[in-house]
């Protein structure tokens, strides 16, 4: 087992050294299970690291068991090397003359009948015509099943007390050393929580105790030998290969990220409290006569649909019923009663969705069908509306059908409209209701913007806000934008997405700290908890890569943004077939500059460039807006009579 025992140490090593960039992974694509996977296994490929090699020793001590059952239940093959037939006369002949069962230990209670002397002269006389039978019994008789005292064919029974029932304590004992053991050096056991570990370790322990119930003594002290040496072997691979020296910084990683007990007592409290307010809302939502249904995955969608939900809250008495899957989305903080919040978890909402009975679904939720979202099957009339969530998107950053199922599209801008009857016409699709409705946020943006943005900043004020797709500006840049910026006169603002501020905050400790000087003296900001749009409406310069922030920004204040050219996610690489232009591209050069990569080093002359042309991105925006957002400051109006006029038309 020793060379085994190494090849998996490695393995395990190799696992260690990639567990950071494993729990990057398993942080950014936690909703995606494809793309999670698709990750893995690139990972995997690239470090060379095989998790099959981890089954390797499973697969041996597997072969080994069978192999110890094997000679243990049938000594008179293995150990005596009787003859197939004379081994047949015998087991038929004990169980003629007393009455011996078949079954597995049947050769184990044979030896024991024939040690007793007078079964011997009863055998001899019954198979006395058996060649060599006096050699053949006496082998028999002076079989000595017994090491240390302790019958090694015998079977634990608590109908009889014996010595042997110790052993499958010890060897439950021995299980739980050599897991102990593991869990604190052994390197594929650092790599895993301790929950894991206590889990595996009372699996193991369990199964040992009643493997070693129902199986011979033999098998129990093989067990517990094995395990003895597993727990000398694993110090020696350590001292060979140790994972300090070589996963050292993987395991200090490991150990500033991993939560805490306090921290999992708490989330298991929370997990089961959110468990039985689910059953609560669910049942509410199930029972409900719903008309309206409004759906969404997180708290952060409510503000592409709220100018609507508030029109029609205000023109009709209609009942909105709003299912969420995130337990904290503010709107269970509402207090209209026409507004009725439910939370469900994603695995729920599936089996709600497929039995739902509802007039009208609205949802900024893509992939309709093609995702875990699947139409009703208990009414083939539902209209499913989906409201986009961004300006300038939708041809590039969604799948190619990510919109095919549904029945109406509240679009934004006229390269959407074109898109979306080009789609349609290409996968002779039925036409959908495509209304132009605008983009709630953008107005949502004008409102807010109109208190504060006559405020004259001391300093120019930078806003840098990265997008939340892999290779952003906080994972290739933003030391080197640092470099060009600091100390140039600038208020600098860093707003990460909230969604890498959750999955990377050790990155965000990093910067704070390698920064902290700038943030001192108050020249540079972090702003990790978003609580308004403050930063957005009193920044002059916007940096960004591809978020949507930079439209939004640009659009309403009327003021420049920088885009940093980093590889560009592209959800839909059949879009040039559809020859519709994309606004995320071709605006980039329209409403800022465009910047590479590696020439952001040179970004703070490019800045205050920018800052000198207020006036005339000022004039080219307006147009910009004019020509590209449907019905500015009236997306409420349009989406909301939309939705009461179908209504009322059921």
């Amino acid at each position: 087992m020793f060379p085994v025992n190494i090849l998996t140490h490695k393995n395990s090593i190799r696992l260690l050294q990639i567990q950071p960039s494993l729990i990057k992974i398993k942080r950014r694509y936690a909703g995606d299970k494809d793309r999670l996977n698709e990750e893995q296994y690139t990972l995997f490929k690239k470090e060379k690291y095989s998790p099959f090699l981890g089954l390797i020793p499973l697969f041996v001590q597997l072969i080994l068991i069978i192999g110890v059952l094997q000679v243990i239940y049938n000594p008179m093959q293995h150990m005596l090397r009787l003859d197939k037939d004379v081994i047949n006369a015998i087991v038929m002949t004990s169980r003629a003359l007393f009455n011996v069962q078949g079954g597995s230990g049947e050769q184990l209670r044979i030896i024991e009948i024939l040690r007793q002397p007078e079964n011997l002269a009863v055998f001899r006389s019954a198979l006395e015509d058996l060649p060599n039978a006096d050699n053949i019994f006496q082998m028999i008789a002076n079989t000595d099943l017994n090491f240390l005292g302790l019958n090694l064919g015998m079977t634990p029974s608590f109908a009889v007390i014996s010595p042997e029932m110790s052993i499958p304590v010890i060897s439950g004992l021995a299980a739980l050393a050599l897991c102990l053991t593991q869990s604190a050096i052994s390197p594929g056991a650092l790599s895993q929580g301790a929950g894991t570990n206590w889990g595996l370790t009372i699996f193991t322990v369990a199964l040992t105790l009643y493997f070693t119930f129902v199986t011979p003594v033999g098998v129990g002290v093989y067990w517990t030998t094995k395990n003895l040496l597993g727990i000398v072997i694993l110090p020696i691979l350590n001292s060979l290969w140790n994972p300090d020296k070589l996963a050292g910084e993987a395991l200090i990683y490991i150990r500033t990220t991993r939560k805490t007990s306090a921290q999992m007592h708490e989330e298991r409290l929370r997990n089961k409290a959110l468990r039985i307010r689910e059953k609560r809302d669910v049942a509410s939502f199930c029972t409900a006569n719903k008309q309206l249904v409004f759906y969404a995955i997180t708290g952060g969608q409510y503000k592409y649909c709220k100018n609507i939900i508030e029109y029609i809250l205000e023109q009709s008495d209609i009942v909105i019923h709003y299912l969420t899957n995130d337990p904290d989305d503010a709107i269970f903080e509402q207090k209209n009663k026409k507004l009725i919040p439910y939370y469900a978890s994603e695995n729920r909402t599936i089996s709600l969705m497929l039995k739902l009975d509802a007039d009208i679904v609205v949802t900024t939720v893509p992939g309709m069908q093609n995702d875990h979202i699947k139409r009703s099957v208990a009414r083939e009339d539902i209209e499913y509306i989906f409201i986009p969530h961004g300006l300038a998107g939708g041809v590039l950053t969604s799948k190619e059908d990510a919109f095919d199922h549904f029945d109406t599209f509240f679009c934004i801008d006229p390269t959407q409209t074109t898109y979306l009857r080009q789609r349609e016409a290409m996968a002779g699709l039925k036409k959908k209701n495509l209304i132009k409705v605008g983009y709630g946020v953008y107005d949502q943006l004008i409102i807010s913007c109109a208190d504060i943005s006559h405020i004259v900043n001391e300093k120019p004020r930078i806003l840098i806000a990265p997008s939340r797709q892999d290779d952003n500006i906080m994972e290739l840049c933003i030391d080197d934008i640092f470099s060009s910026l600091l100390g140039k006169g600038y208020n600098i603002i860093v707003r990460p997405h909230p969604q890498f501020t959750r999955m990377f905050p050790e990155r965000i400790e990093a910067i704070a700290e390698r920064y902290k000087q700038y943030i001192d003296n108050g020249e540079l900001v972090l702003e990790t908890e978003i609580l308004g749009n403050k930063s957005i409406f009193t920044s002059d310069v916007l940096i960004t890569d591809w978020s949507n922030i930079a439209y939004e920004f640009s659009y309403c204040r009327k003021k420049p943004s920088i885009f940093i050219n980093t590889p560009i996610k592209v959800m839909n690489p059949n879009y040039k077939k559809y020859g519709v232009e994309v606004l995320m591209i071709t605006l980039r050069d329209m409403i800022g500059v465009s910047v590479d990569v590696n020439d952001v080093k040179y970004i703070s002359s490019t800045v205050a460039e920018l800052l000198t042309k207020e006036s005339e991105y000022k004039d080219r925006i307006e147009k910009i807006v004019g020509k590209y957002l449907y019905h500015p400051g009236r997306n409420g109006e349009a989406g909301g009579r939309y939705i009461i006029n179908r209504i009322n038309e059921r």
